[in-house]
């Protein structure tokens, strides 16, 4: 896992901010590392497995033909990190297909579902460990593998994907298992992938067509697991007021060592995500989702040369770089490296790429009404007069924007671009009329899809640049997707109006 987190979160935040050099990197990496070294190819015994640790290489050449050596490919908590990679880079080529030059979107398509489908059958057939009753990181992109799969008219291996995801959803909400376990006996490993399941359990119920499902996992039971698993991930994860506490996760230790693992950010997606879409009463949710969000940030090592490049370890050559964990002790001792130390960020990255990606997954600019503070937005600079509210994004993304206010759960995600650097996005009360500046991210001529949960029901008139482009009728409850025509100027003003 210290290994494998990296390329993928490369991957995935180059589906937002492309970057010529580092997609070449990334596509290397699965060249010369990934494709018939770590992974097995198409063509060899076990397709698409994953060589586990501690050694792939040692295992692939081992003279031992059995679980030991040449078939140590059953640690399932292997095979989602590559997912995510196969996947991400599936996106880029979608994107932004000049960049690529490995692969094209079919071919990394084709093996990120080679990969999700030896994720649940080859540790079991290998040593009959089942990725169905375990939640593992990363594992919640393959919901959105199986759309990818149905957009590229691949049905029959959406359909196959899915029923082995389904068999997991109906596992854990059916069969109550105990949910503190993962990796060890108590663990907060598993708590993005629970609520992942969850949120797919609720909206797959809503589908007609999902007749099986339905047939098997009732909505009261769906529900009842959405809740269940929520309150667990809160039961493990910190309020303390102290920043490598507040919105940590916590392990068997509690909040004496280790804070600030990858499962802070992970975890904390679910916690944002609960907030915005499932919770009657959204603060608690919404204060502990973004501090979950901004807390393993805080490992990061980066500064300028006034400050000497950093906190943690100065130096220009540490720039950049991040702990894997946090040491809450004034002396204590990590157990990554296994060296005593002083309260601080470990000298050592270990997973918290894992939790980077997770935060990938969880940046948005947040208005909320808060109790104690009244309008405020999580992530962004807020200004309020009269019914008009402008917010300048600066959660990092710049690619969601969500509104929880009242009886208001509105929703803005943008497929790629961004909302433009220190530009507001302006919107009134009614949600009548929704400003922005979008900023081209790659330069080309595109269109860009903007994703609307929340709207009042109505026609909108959407126009770009002061040209109408298009208009949308939305009906109450109803999800939009609204088209927008980029040219190659960096930035275009953008209007909503009904």
């Amino acid at each position: 896992d210290p290994a494998l987190g990296k390329a993928p979160y490369v991957a995935a935040k180059n589906v937002s901010y492309p970057d010529a050099q580092e997609i070449a990197s990334v596509e290397n990496y699965i060249r010369q590392y990934v494709w018939g070294g770590l992974q097995q190819t198409d063509k060899e015994p076990y397709p698409y497995a994953i060589y586990g640790i501690p050694n792939w290489k040692v295992n692939r050449e081992s003279p031992y033909d059995d679980q030991r050596g040449r078939k140590h490919i059953w640690r399932i908590y292997d095979y989602p990190h590559v997912i995510l990679l196969y996947y991400s880079m599936y996106q880029i080529a979608d994107r932004y297909p000049t960049l690529v030059h490995y692969l094209d979107k079919a071919g990394y398509l084709k093996r990120a579902y080679g990969t999700a489908i030896a994720f649940f059958t080859v540790p079991m057939e290998i040593v009959k460990w089942s990725a169905y009753e375990t939640g593992t990181y990363n594992e919640l992109v393959i919901p959105d593998l199986i759309r990818a799969l149905d957009e590229n008219n691949k049905h029959e291996q959406a359909a196959i994907l899915r029923a082995h995801w389904e068999k997991k959803a109906k596992y854990f909400i059916n069969d109550h298992p105990y949910l503190f376990g993962s990796e060890y006996p108590f663990d907060s490993t598993g708590f993005e992938s629970t609520h992942a399941l969850a949120k797919y359990a609720m909206e797959r119920l809503s589908d007609p067509e999902a007749t099986d499902f339905r047939a098997s996992v009732t909505q009261k039971d769906a529900e009842g697991f959405l809740q269940q698993q929520m309150k667990l991930n809160l039961a493990c994860r910190g309020m303390e007021p102290a920043y490598y506490w507040l919105g940590s996760d916590y392990r068997a230790s509690g909040n004496a060592s280790y804070t600030l693992s990858y499962m802070s950010q992970m975890g904390g997606w679910a916690v944002e995500d609960y907030a915005v879409n499932h919770a009657d009463d959204p603060t608690l949710y919404l204060r502990l989702g973004y501090a979950s969000y901004l807390s393993s940030w805080a490992l990061l090592n980066s500064g300028t040369a006034q400050s000497n490049y950093g906190y943690w370890f100065p130096g220009k050559e540490n720039n950049g770089a991040a702990g894997g964990g946090f040491e809450p002790r004034p002396w204590g001792r990590a157990w990554l490296g296994n060296k005593e130390m002083g309260r601080g960020s470990w000298w050592y990255s270990g997973e918290i790429d894992l939790g980077f990606s997770g935060a990938l997954r969880t940046a948005a600019t947040l208005v909320a009404d808060d109790p104690i503070f009244g309008l405020i937005a999580y992530g962004g600079d807020l200004t309020h007069d009269q019914s008009v509210t402008r917010v300048i994004p600066k959660d990092g993304l710049l690619q969601r924007f969500y509104i929880v206010r009242g009886k208001t759960r509105f929703q803005m995600r943008l497929s790629r671009d961004g909302f433009a650097a220190g530009a507001p996005v302006t919107f009134d009360d009614e949600l009548s009329s929704i400003k922005f500046v979008l900023e081209n991210r790659f330069g080309d001529s595109h269109s860009t899809v903007v994703h609307f949960q929340g709207l009042p029901p109505g026609t909108y008139t959407i126009s770009v640049d002061g040209h109408k482009v298009g208009s949308e009728v939305v009906h109450e409850g109803q999800g939009a997707d609204m088209r927008l025509p980029v040219g190659t100027s960096a930035t275009s003003q953008v209007s909503i109006t009904r």
